[in-house]
């Protein structure tokens, strides 16, 4: 049987280019470049319009990416389109044309719903991380009020510069229509070199706002500049001089934030963004002597340690003391009251009695104050904590009422977001962490809040980011229940830095806590010997957590604070079996609260009395 002649190469060349001018005429024949050409220049002159329509109106940043994907999707559509219509010029589709541009949507819908989404979760994790978008655009309607530089001769007035600023920062804050960066992600960039337009970039804002403040004898002096960052350019400065007075100060303040919002609506009026007006800043006190020393404790309170705590106490006692009537007086006492003895201070009595009197007496010289309602919702948690009467559905309501005094309340919202992670309801903990984010990108506790939710609920891999983003900053809370899932992934060097952030002064109980996590051969001896290493007065919660790790569960009811964060820990499963955990659950009346209000969902009613939370 002879083989079939071999296809000389020649022939395949001749083919070859047959086909392509074949090709080419059936493409002219149904002008399909014309179609493609007039398609693409339509849709380059809309995404252009989109751009300038989106940065006038401020529109997100994934909107524009969407439309973007959409006019590329249309493309092969037009393709199809011209195929079938180029030619034969009339208006009527085949069913082969419909299954074509079907599959074509089909395909693109997918590919545009796949790259949204995974857009959009990196943008939330940068968002939670504290990071801005590459590339945002930042709303024409945006500031940022820097610290205030203190120019005083001898350099220890900060606390003031500091409290004129905020109180600038306050009034725009409340501006409606106006994006205002929080005072802990602004007051970050003190005493940087970093210039003005990478602070607006890294803060998300157009402009920035920065000023200095004098104080000499009787007199103050007070300048302020507003720039322009996509320009560095100076929009406005000004600066105050006047008689050291609390209706002085107050008033330089008001003229400021009233400048500040002109300037910006004269700069943004045509892209057609509505900025209300600054409410009237009210001076609590005529005293200045008094409202220093509300400056001094605030100032404490914010950067909050064991020993600032207490002076703050002292300092805002004697301002209330010289002026009872100081409504703002009384809510920084009452914030740093019901705080203190979960900080470990023990100078009186009953700091949660004091702390809700002191809200009190704040909300009925002004019912608008906003964080004496939050002290009074935390206060009702803390009580429960301490055994004490308290009460859930109390807490929560007062603290929602803080949230509708001031939607911007970062502290409300963390508090809030707290009550529900300790109640066991992680979906709405995990809400309040991330608006309380949005309202104070800085604001790590708050991060660590979300990282700690996100671990409890199975969701790890967040959980770890956003635990590194607040370690990368060197923030230490509750870093003791990230240990198990280093060491489950057999990130020993992780580890070792988890657990030295909460027991690096403690070497030896490091030590032990390691090889409790990384060791076989550590035994029950081992945990004996480590036990006593733990000092559950210095620091309850690594206590709570040492005792944790070395499965010495009975000891953590005696130290379990404002927080039961361990309850909720899921990485030991005779943890979650044993009946300490039970026990604690049933200490902070848990049941009690959702039987009222429902059950979380990994809790579930036994019967009319009992329990289970697997």
């Amino acid at each position: 049987m002879s083989e079939p002649p071999a296809t000389k190469p020649a022939d395949a060349a001749l083919r070859a280019p047959g086909l392509l001018r074949i090709v080419w005429v059936h493409i002219k024949e149904h002008k399909m470049v014309q179609w493609t050409l007039a398609y693409l220049a339509v849709a380059y002159t809309l995404l252009h319009g989109a751009e300038l329509l989106g940065n006038s109106l401020s529109w997100p940043h994934w909107a524009l990416r969407v439309f973007t994907l959409v006019l590329i999707l249309g493309v092969p559509i037009m393709v199809t389109l011209a195929w079938f219509h180029g030619a034969r010029g009339h208006g009527r589709m085949s069913a082969t044309e419909i299954v074509v541009i079907a599959i074509l949507l089909a395909l693109g819908g997918v590919l545009i719903w796949r790259d949204t989404t995974t857009h959009r979760a990196a943008e939330a994790e940068r968002a939670a991380a504290g990071e801005e978008s590459p590339g945002a655009v930042a709303p024409a309607a945006s500031i940022a009020v820097l610290p205030f530089a203190d120019l005083s001769q001898t350099g220890d007035q900060a606390y003031f510069s500091d409290g004129v600023a905020e109180e600038i920062l306050d009034d725009l804050a409340h501006v409606s229509g106006l994006k205002v960066a929080s005072r802990t992600s602004s007051f970050q960039f003190r005493n940087t070199d970093i210039g003005i337009p990478e602070i607006a970039r890294k803060l998300g804002v157009r402009h920035i706002l920065e000023g200095s403040v004098r104080k000499s004898g009787d007199t103050v002096r007070i300048s302020a500049q507003l720039i322009d960052a996509a320009s560095d350019q100076h929009l406005w400065s000004q600066t105050f001089e006047r008689p050291l007075t609390t209706a002085n100060l107050f008033g330089i303040q008001d003229e400021i934030a009233t400048d500040i919002v002109q300037q910006l609506t004269s700069a943004i009026g045509s892209a057609g963004v509505a900025v209300g007006k600054p409410a009237l800043p009210q001076a609590d006190t005529a005293s200045l002597d008094v409202y220093d020393l509300y400056l001094k404790g605030h100032a404490l309170f914010l950067a909050r340690t064991k020993p600032n705590l207490s002076e703050a106490a002292r300092l805002l006692r004697a301002a209330v003391d010289q002026d009872p009537k100081f409504a703002r007086a009384w809510e920084s006492l009452a914030a740093v009251l019901v705080i203190s003895q979960f900080w470990g201070l023990t100078e009186q009595e009953n700091y949660l009695r004091s702390a809700i009197q002191a809200a009190d007496q704040a909300l009925r010289l002004d019912p608008g104050l906003s964080l004496a309602y939050a002290v009074r919702g935390i206060a009702q948690a803390n009580l429960i904590a301490l055994g004490q009467q308290g009460s859930w559905q109390e807490a929560l309501a007062q603290l929602s009422e803080a949230l509708t005094r001031d939607p911007r309340n970062a502290t409300a919202y963390l508090w809030r977001a707290g009550t529900w992670f300790n109640l066991g309801y992680l979906d709405r903990a995990r809400q309040d962490a991330e608006r309380c984010l949005d309202a104070d990108a800085a604001y790590e506790l708050c991060r660590r809040t979300l990282a700690l939710v996100e671990l409890c609920a199975g969701r790890t891999d967040a959980a770890l980011r956003l635990y590194e983003a607040g370690m990368a900053r060197g923030y230490v809370n509750a870093d003791v229940y990230f240990a198990p899932v280093a060491a489950a992934r057999g990130d020993r060097l992780g580890l070792l830095g988890i657990l030295s952030q909460q027991y690096r002064a403690k070497p030896q109980l490091l030590q032990s806590l390691y090889r409790s996590l990384t060791d076989p051969a550590f035994g029950p001896q081992d945990r004996k010997d480590a036990l006593p290493l733990i000092d559950r007065h210095d620091d309850p919660e690594a206590a709570m957590g040492g005792y944790w790790l070395l499965k010495a569960y009975d000891q953590i009811p005696a130290v379990v604070n404002d927080s039961v964060v361990v309850v909720w820990s899921r990485s030991d499963p005779e943890w979650l079996k044993s009946a300490v955990r039970k026990s604690v659950i049933e200490r902070w009346r848990m049941p009690e609260y959702w039987r009222a209000q429902g059950f979380p969902p990994q809790c579930k009613p036994v019967g009319r009395t009992d329990f289970a939370c697997p």
